[in-house]
């Protein structure tokens, strides 16, 4: 049985996730947990993340520029910080994420449903009923991640994103 991964592994393939949801997407919040994690256990942030996070930081900071020039009506709104914040597509930050996540929990359910014997067939009835979602999807999210369908059960059930229930 192959040994379960170390938090750092864990660290940096959470960060390569967020970094591709990030870069695909342009979900603002991935950028910024994946600078979070690279901060907290010291690992390396590609150019794309940093630069996200200093896009950011620069235009709040203006506002604090003119402000520190003596603009005594250099205020930022919270609406202001929200423009700022959307991403590329002009969509909020989050939802990326979370059709990430969901894509890794029905990869995650596919390759249970395999290794209990079930048929490729049998595996997309189940899951498109069980996650309400269409063979498309299905397929995109065992395609995003592809190595899931390699792993033991007890690497599934041992992983530090698996969730029970």
């Amino acid at each position: 049985m192959a040994d379960l991964p170390s938090v750092l592994d864990t660290v940096h393939s959470e960060i390569a996730v967020m970094v591709e949801v990030f870069e695909r997407d342009g979900d603002a919040s991935a950028a910024w947990r994946a600078f979070s994690l690279g901060r907290k256990y010291g690992c390396e942030i590609p150019d794309s993340i940093n630069k996200e996070i200093d896009r950011f930081a620069e235009a709040v900071g203006a506002v604090a520029d003119l402000a520190f020039q003596g603009d005594n009506k250099a205020t930022i709104s919270n609406e202001e910080v929200g423009l700022v914040w959307k991403n590329f597509k002009d969509r909020d930050a989050g939802p990326a994420v979370f059709r990430a996540r969901r894509d890794y929990d029905i990869a995650v359910d596919a390759a249970r449903l395999r290794l209990a014997g079930f048929s490729a067939t049998h595996v997309t009835d189940v899951l498109t009923k069980r996650h309400g979602i269409s063979k498309t999807t299905l397929y995109n999210a065992q395609k995003r991640f592809p190595d899931i369908q390699y792993m033991s059960q007890a690497e599934l059930d041992g992983h530090p994103y698996h969730r029970d229930g």
